[in-house]
């Protein structure tokens, strides 16, 4: 029997844009938007999906536009909600009364485009919901592999640098208080990344005065792995909290849900 070989492959990345009143979707506004930073994209009404002729993908045999698929005026199922999209949002406060107030979805997921690189792939999706927060007017934003909710309105003014790669809408760096003899107090990891192929990253320590300096620590380690792949390997080191500390890498799989490939952090005492 085979033993399941470690890494990620990557995932259709899938959100929610919620609404307290069903939203008015004019899809002409939203390509109009899109055609600014990409001045080919067509709307095909019967696949419910936006096309880009500008972002080609590489498949087996032949190569072909990158796709986003829109499901739009749903219900909003509150109850489908996992209570851990609830529990991460150290980003926003009032996430999860938002959310209560919201009757009705949009959902977005960038179809056939798993074989994009990281950093293409988060920009598509990131004009794409910028195009729909603009025309729509979401409350909230829901990432399904990052298990956060997103305030639209923060977002939105985020895009205005333009140098902005929003990473933080597919990924998000958690806490967990184990409070375990076994391991250390608390737990902190990425999450999403997994998502685009890469891994994820792990830390457990004691020092409670750390987490704001360990959440930094790991977004600069998720940033530098989208922008030049999955090169932490087994038997690595890495910056540390410390200028010139250096802390080891183990590549194995995660201690937290959902069950994927990290790089284990080991901090050196």
């Amino acid at each position: 029997m085979g033993t399941k070989k470690l890494g990620n492959s990557p995932k259709m990345l899938m959100f929610q844009l919620l609404y307290v009143e069903q939203p008015n979707v004019v899809v002409e506004a939203v390509v109009e938007q899109l055609r600014k930073i990409y001045p080919s994209v067509e709307y095909n009404e019967q696949a419910k999906g936006l096309i880009f002729p500008e972002i080609e993908i590489e498949y087996e045999n032949h190569r072909g536009p990158a796709q986003c698929v829109i499901m739009a005026g749903e219900q909003y199922e509150r109850a489908a909600l996992e209570e851990a999209f609830l529990q991460q949002n150290w980003h926003w406060n009032e996430a999860a009364e938002v959310e209560q107030m919201c009757a009705y979805s949009l959902s977005v997921s960038d179809f056939m485009s798993r074989g994009l690189e990281p950093r293409v792939r988060i920009v598509l999706l990131q004009q794409v919901l910028l195009a729909f927060v603009k025309v729509t007017k979401p409350s909230a934003i829901v990432s399904i592999h990052g298990e956060k909710l997103i305030d639209p309105v923060v977002f939105e003014a985020d895009c205005q640098d333009p140098n902005y790669v929003a990473l933080d809408l597919v990924a998000n760096v958690r806490l967990f208080n184990i409070n375990n003899p076994e391991y250390k107090q608390f737990l902190m990891d990425t999450i999403g990344l997994h998502s685009l192929g890469l891994s994820d990253f792990q830390l457990f320590f004691d020092q409670k005065e750390y987490i704001e300096a360990v959440a930094s620590r790991l977004w600069d380690y998720a940033y530098y792995t989208m922008q030049v792949g999955d090169v932490i390997d087994q038997g690595h080191t890495i910056e540390g909290l410390e200028e010139g500390s250096k802390w080891d890498c183990t590549k194995e799989y995660s201690a937290s849900q959902p069950k994927r490939t990290i790089i284990n952090i080991e901090a050196k005492e």
